[in-house]
């Protein structure tokens, strides 16, 4: 495992060989849009095994997933405000991705969004929330020049 210090608060760990330099370059793109320079959050970069042993042990999930989000249930360290954890598991985007035609980096780029908002209190728990979360997504993708990942699925 690799240990990529992005700032004194924020750490990427690339537990998976196969996640390229162009993935860190966009997880840094993504941290700096949703502007977590003084918040703590660890970004692991892993493969469908190691997230399929969280999302079973966490979760009660037997399968991997795309993303995992961990919120700091206490929420301060140090005097900074530590969200928590996220992993994405490399095998699963991949396979998304081309499922769905889209870049790979976009697909990590969406789902790093997606997670980074579960840290910070959103959800999709139901349909407001949803569409709450979704539209966030939307604008922050949005800044990064990615184009909306819902909008074959949102009615009018």
């Amino acid at each position: 495992m690799r240990l990529i210090s992005f700032n004194s608060n924020i750490i990427i760990n690339l537990f998976e060989p196969r996640w390229s330099r162009k993935s860190t370059s966009m997880a840094r793109k993504v941290l700096n849009v949703c502007n977590l320079r003084r918040k703590g959050i660890s970004i692991t970069l892993s493969n469908d095994k190691q997230v399929k042993k969280l999302n079973y042990r966490w979760k009660g999930k037997n399968k991997p997933t795309n993303v995992l989000s961990f919120p700091n249930e206490e929420n301060f360290l140090k005097n900074s405000c530590y969200l928590g954890d996220i992993i994405l598991a490399y095998e699963t985007l991949k396979k998304e991705a081309n499922q769905g035609n889209i870049l790979f980096s976009n697909h990590m780029s969406h789902l790093l969004v997606h997670g980074i908002l579960h840290l910070k209190g959103y959800s999709h728990e139901n349909k407001s929330e949803e569409r709450i979360m979704q539209t966030e997504e939307i604008r922050i993708l949005k800044i990064l020049n990615i184009n909306n990942p819902y909008k074959n699925q949102r009615s009018a």
